[in-house]
């Protein structure tokens, strides 16, 4: 079983549904995989209804392979905006055999001035709420359907990686995802802990889940 979610969140909910089975969580930044030494069956049921969630898969597929097929069966092509993540969201998904079949462009908008002429986010919008913000992330994703013909979803990142930039509103490890396409928008705002890397890459992680989760829900 893999799951996306912190190992606290896995762990509470899996033994919540069991008493002396024995697992293993392997893996790290909110991508994690389940391993029993052994289960019956009903019981497996039972956790993979506790999980249903914030699973992606069962152990065949990394969480990348698992977006890119999903997009490729329903026919998705895909592009991404990013902040913090630095261009690692649009890295794992290449990284990932076939993707030309369903991904179009990645952009890295990290000033804001980037994110206002490549993306046109609303220089208000910015002043308003942000560049780590809803509806910046929203903006962001937006923007990259601008010019473009046959992209079907567009994902965006911002955040602040650390260590310096916090504020009490918005901390460092504070991140906005968002995931648009055919006039429905979908926004995440998590708060990660960690060192730079970390951060960055967690929301990487989550990017893709969430995106995945997107490409099911509406397609």
């Amino acid at each position: 079983m893999q799951c996306c979610a912190t190992e606290h969140e896995i762990r509470r909910r899996i033994d919540q549904c069991i008493q002396t089975e024995s697992y293993d969580i392997v893996g790290n930044d909110w991508d994690y995989t389940i391993v029993f030494d052994d289960i019956d069956q009903n019981l497996a049921y039972v956790i993979l209804d506790a999980l249903d969630d914030i699973m992606y898969g069962r152990g065949e597929l990394s969480l990348a392979e698992t977006f890119v097929k999903s997009a490729i069966d329903r026919n998705i092509v895909v592009s991404v905006a990013e902040s913090c993540t630095g261009g690692l969201l649009a890295s794992s998904i290449i990284d990932v055999a076939g993707a030309s079949l369903m991904f179009h462009e990645g952009v890295v908008t990290y000033s804001d001035l980037a994110k206002m002429e490549r993306l046109d986010v609303n220089s208000e919008t910015i002043m308003t709420n942000g560049a780590v913000s809803e509806e910046t992330a929203i903006e962001m994703a937006e923007g990259l359907f601008l010019g473009m013909t046959g992209i079907r979803v567009g994902i965006s990142t911002t955040g602040i990686a650390g260590p310096g930039g916090g504020t009490d509103e918005k901390p460092v490890g504070c991140v906005y995802i968002a995931v648009v396409g055919d006039g429905k928008a979908e926004v995440y705002n998590n708060r990660y802990k960690g060192d730079r890397f970390t951060i960055r890459n967690k929301t990487k992680n989550c990017a893709l889940f969430y995106a995945l989760k997107y490409i099911i829900k509406y397609y």
